[in-house]
């Protein structure tokens, strides 16, 4: 049984500060990075105890290097750089039987929420579908096009609200509570640990139980931004269509390559 896990940093146990823990080359960061090694092999583990016989995990934060490559799992591979455009044969794709995102956050606008954003910091909304949606829901409905479930997430509590809103049915452990942009109740890497393990095991023991989340094609993504000039930015993109002054819009067939050919330009 193949599971495929995406994981972003915002949402790792215990971290709070984008400048101070999320940044590359921050005081914090070198503890950030030991704390993701935590919950992740925790969701490795537990996915494997579930059954799990395959695990591809891809790297999505900042640069695609904050894994710790020497103490991941021995049972698990990544996909680590910057590769947007990953080969099916490569990465996500039909053959695996469930997805999980392990430190994932609220998109951006989120009241109450703990380091909200959208991808970028400069991208304030984004509806696929006339359905407004932050890195959640994108990655999930990705997935869908291939027919595979995201079956767990672990995340902050606002994020975790986030899900539940788009998702019938997802695995949750939360590692911390949101209070404020910047501040949270945090739970200690041993506690959490157990907790994604646990909700990871259940996942692919009752993985038949999960349905993809499908929007139909053809796709459409309005995307907005907070300055009028990174619209001006993206709008010299091929294939990308200005709506106003801070708005603009991708149209396609394939909703994989739509996106990830726009945010490979887009740096």
């Amino acid at each position: 049984m193949k599971i495929y896990i995406m994981v972003d940093l915002e949402g790792i146990t215990g971290v709070v500060s984008s400048e101070r823990q999320a940044r590359p080359g921050s005081d914090g960061y070198e503890e950030a990075r030991s704390l993701l090694m935590s919950d992740l092999n925790a969701a490795i583990e537990g996915a494997l105890e579930g059954g799990a016989t395959e695990i591809v995990v891809y790297d999505m934060h900042y640069y695609g290097l904050n894994v710790i490559l020497n103490e991941l799992h021995p049972r698990a591979k990544i996909i680590m750089g910057n590769p947007h455009v990953v080969p099916p044969e490569l990465g996500l794709n039909g053959s695996y039987q469930g997805m999980m995102m392990v430190g994932y956050h609220a998109m951006a606008e989120t009241k109450g929420a703990l380091l909200p954003h959208t991808y970028a910091l400069d991208m304030k909304s984004l509806y696929l579908n006339g359905v407004l949606m932050g890195e959640i829901g994108l990655e999930a409905a990705i997935a869908g096009t291939f027919g595979v479930p995201l079956i767990m997430i672990s995340a902050d509590s606002k994020g975790m609200e986030e899900a539940e809103k788009l998702l019938k049915r997802v695995e949750k452990a939360v590692v911390k509570y949101a209070i404020s942009k910047e501040g949270a109740v945090c739970l200690p890497a041993s506690t959490t640990k157990e907790i994604i393990r646990k909700r990871a095991k259940i996942a692919v023991e009752k993985i038949d139980r999960f349905t993809p989340y499908k929007v139909l094609s053809p796709y459409e993504i309005k995307l907005e931004f907070y300055e009028r000039g990174s619209a001006e930015k993206a709008s010299k993109i091929s294939r990308v269509n200005r709506l106003d002054d801070t708005t603009i819009q991708l149209k396609g067939d394939d909703l994989p390559l739509l996106w990830k050919r726009f945010t490979s330009k887009y740096q």
